[in-house]
């Protein structure tokens, strides 16, 4: 057997144990000389596990050879596991960056995930691109305890492909995945100097004469040039950094005049010396006409004007156009303009301008006007300069961005509604829709649900399992009169209170909501309201879903919330109660109902699927749900998703109560509303479990509930399997009601139904109901505690404990320890 364990691993465990050391030498003055033994070995327990982790067990020719190098990107994200009684391991992220280089040091950034970011460390490693180190010591920095966000100056400056390792440790030494970035500099563009300069004779009386002179680089500071007369060891000066100046004091008396003036250059690449010829005269000599130190035989520029430094050929920026635009040199501000293109008297094209200086070139500017300041796309246009889906409404103050062609706007950008409520009803007249009670597949022929037709379409009755749903909608005089026959607009299961059969219900809506000023209410159903809003029925229906079904409150018929139960949150001991498909099911004689959730209704299964299928994880997170009810106080009941404070941004809008849970001492929902307790600002919701704001269809604001399937507490609840779950959004639908309320002159039913039971041959078969656990949908992960730690590493564990505790037999603990500094 051969084990190889991944560097990564091995990575991890030195920056373990690297943050463990740090910890120790903070705490040396406080701890006793035996405290300091125990972690000096515990620490190279930790460095131990990973070399001998790499021990060959048996000969070389058990090796099969098939073991491939690990790549750096490749890493170990099972991450240390601690106490996994509600603290896990840190998690950490760090940002890949491409920059130019600036002769800056940058800054990484990343984020660290805990319970307790007070407490985090982290390291980091730095190696270039052959994984070979390229910083001599491990980094260590502390997260901003608010956010977890973090950030530290990278180490090296200069161009290079960098990779960066880092991992987190909390206060329970739990280590995170260990997280790889890459960190990439590009070098500057460097070009050949080029060398200008100007020959000043000497003065009347005098054998000294000025060779001065330019030298063009883009980092002048690494520039340094000579002049080498022939035959005759080289003059040096030093060159200005800001403006590339450079001058010789050349004595004609001693120093050959004919010679070169060469110019090194070069910040990250190593150019060969740039050289010219010059022979310098001593006197105006009809060889050089302009006396510009280049004589006429190689000046292509015979009349220089007196005075412009020339380049080697002998001509000076007057007489030059480089780029051939029709501009010289020495007035030319766009020195590089493409061939071909028109210039302005600057020598400027329009692909070298930027009239409204925001990066973009006037050649592919198509916002040549762009205020100050306004970031711009490719095209250089800002958000104020566009209208994207041509409302009229530019995009900077534009609401919704998508808004269909045609559809009249407001100032905002956002349709204005051609819409009634009465439009939000399903199942109305011409969309009628058949469904199916599918209790017998699910429970056993003694639960077949033979109160409706034969099959879909069928005349008869109390032949089959099959149902038309139907609702109509009248308004008079401001009230929506809604009447259904209960029967939702997909495929259901009765379950235990079997059977679900057609109703006669009649709700009255005002479509004129009024809040509820009054106050004085009582509170036993709706603790958190302190009188100022009506309870919602605990058990009876609380509002009408748009398929014509009743939305019910939390509790059911022994008085336990029946979504908790339903997630298994506690032990139902008084009577059976299951939750169905869309978590509705029937209550026998008073006809099906939703509990929970209930977006199913606007659901449509893809190929292949059906009802059986649904849960949350499949709605659409990118839009405003729609309306799914209405409550009895004239205001709408919405989906999950809704606008951000920002009114634009969608997000899942959560509820603001948690439960009581059994690790405090609670009884996490066996006695109902009294297992819950409304927390201001956990969620988003208030007491009552509604928000005020702007929706699709009432875009200047609407007072409206929302079906909550989480709530905004980050406490998980230990479920009846052991496992720790992501809390639900008690009261799920509403638990007050913000306006005044027609309780009484609603007539849909009531009461609760759980049933017998199946039959004891179903009492175990596995029903699929709800298939999505609030865990997987909050996205709390489960960890292996064990996953960090393989059975070599926990037999040298076992070692080392048993060679600490016959150590602390035998060390005297009266041992004289240094008085401790540190507060305790």
């Amino acid at each position: 057997m051969r084990i190889i364990q991944n560097p990564d691993d091995i990575m991890k465990n030195h920056l373990l144990v690297s943050i463990m050391f740090n910890r120790l030498a903070k705490r040396r003055g406080s701890m006793g000389q035996k405290e300091l033994i125990v972690a000096l070995i515990l620490g190279l327990m930790v460095v131990g596990g990973s070399v001998t982790t790499f021990v060959i067990m048996t000969s070389d020719d058990q090796y099969d050879g098939d073991d491939e190098a690990t790549d750096p990107g490749d890493e170990n994200n099972s991450g240390s596991t601690g106490d996994t009684n509600g603290d896990q391991p840190p998690r950490i992220s760090v940002w890949n960056i491409t920059r130019d280089w600036n002769g800056e040091k940058p800054l990484i950034h990343g984020v660290a995930f805990d319970e307790d970011l007070a407490n985090i460390t982290v390291n980091m490693v730095v190696y270039d691109e052959n994984m070979t180190p390229a910083s001599l010591s491990t980094i260590t920095f502390e997260v901003n305890p608010g956010d977890g966000t973090w950030s530290v100056e990278f180490p090296l400056s200069e161009p290079g492909h960098w990779i960066i390792k880092i991992a987190a440790m909390d206060a329970l030494s739990q280590t995170s995945n260990l997280t790889s970035a890459h960190l990439i500099t590009n070098p500057p563009t460097e070009e050949l100097v080029e060398i200008m300069f100007l020959w000043t004779q000497p003065e009347e009386n005098s054998s000294v004469g000025i060779l001065s002179g330019l030298l063009t680089h883009n980092f002048l500071e690494t520039c340094s040039v000579i002049y080498s007369p022939v035959g005759q060891t080289p003059l040096a000066t030093l060159v200005n950094n800001s403006n590339g100046e450079y001058r010789f004091e050349i004595d004609v008396n001693t120093t050959n005049t004919s010679g070169h003036i060469i110019a090194d250059c070069g910040l990250f690449i190593d150019f060969m010396p740039v050289a010219i010829n010059v022979d310098l005269p001593i006197q105006v000599e009809p060889e050089d006409d302009d006396s510009d130190g280049i004589i006429n035989d190689v000046d292509d520029c015979p009349d220089t004007p007196g005075g412009e430094p020339v380049y080697s050929d002998g001509c000076s920026d007057s007489q030059r156009d480089s780029d051939g635009d029709g501009i010289f040199d020495d007035v030319d501000q766009c020195p590089n303009t493409p061939s071909g293109q028109a210039v302005d008297t600057d020598g400027c094209a329009d692909s070298q301008k930027d009239s409204d200086g925001d990066g973009i070139s006037n050649a592919l500017d198509l916002c040549p006007s762009t205020p100050v300041g306004e970031s711009v796309d490719a095209d250089g246009c800002a958000d104020s300069q566009k209208d994207g889906d041509g409302d009229g409404v530019s995009d900077d103050i534009d609401q919704c961005l998508d808004t269909p062609l045609g559809d009249t706007v407001g100032a905002d950008g956002c349709t204005i509604p051609d819409w009634t409520p009465e439009d939000s009803w399903l199942c109305t007249d011409g969309q009628e829709q058949w469904v199916r009670d599918w209790n017998e597949q699910e429970y056993g022929s003694g639960k077949a649900n033979n109160n409706g037709a034969s099959s879909s379409g069928a005349s008869d009755d109390n032949a089959g399992p099959w149902f038309e749903c139907r609702v109509s909608v009248t308004v008079q005089s401001g009230i929506m009169v809604v009447d259904s026959n209960g029967i939702p607009n997909h495929d259901f299961l009765s379950t235990l209170g079997c059977c679900a059969d057609e109703m006669d219900y009649t709700a009255q809506i005002t479509l004129n909501p009024v809040n509820d000023t009054t106050g004085g209410h009582t509170t036993t159903d709706c603790p958190a309201s302190a009188g100022r809003w009506e309870c919602a029925p605990d058990r009876g229906a609380v509002a009408l879903a748009v398929d014509g079904v009743p939305m019910f409150g939390p509790e059911e018929g022994p008085g336990g919330d029946a979504v908790a139960l339903h997630f298994s949150y506690f032990d139902e001991d008084r009577q059976p109660i299951e939750i169905g498909w869309c978590t509705g099911h029937s209550a026998g004689p008073n006809g099906y109902h939703y509990h929970y959730d209930a977006q199913c209704i606007h659901w449509e299964p893809e190929v292949g699927e059906d009802m059986s299928d649904y849960d949350i994880s499949k709605l659409s997170s990118s839009e405003h749900s729609p309306i799914i009810g209405w409550a009895w106080d004239g205001y709408p009941v919405y989906g999950m998703y809704g606008y951000d404070d920002d009114g634009s941004t969608i997000r899942a809008i959560t509820s603001s109560y948690a439960i009581e849970r059994t690790q405090e001492g609670g009884d996490q929902g066996y006695n109902g509303i009294d297992d819950w307790n409304y927390v201001a600002g956990l969620g988003d919701l208030d007491e009552c479990n509604g928000r005020w704001g702007p929706t699709p269809e009432y875009p200047d604001g609407i007072y409206h509930y929302v079906s909550s399937p989480m709530s905004g507490s980050p406490s998980l609840v230990t479920n009846t399997d052991g496992v720790n779950v992501a809390m639900i959004g008690f009261p799920y639908f509403l638990l007050c009601y913000h306006g005044v309320a027609d309780i009484d002159g609603q007539d849909v039913g009531g009461g609760q139904g759980g049933g017998p039971g199946p039959p004891p041959q179903m009492m175990h078969a596995s029903i699929g109901m709800y298939s999505l656990s609030p865990m997987e949908y909050g996205g709390t992960e489960t960890f292996n505690p064990l996953s960090f730690v393989n059975f070599l590493d926990f037999a040298i564990l076992l070692i080392v404990v048993i060679g600490i505790t016959v150590v602390a037999q035998r060390l005297p603990w009266e041992l004289p320890r240094k008085p401790s500094t540190e507060p305790r």
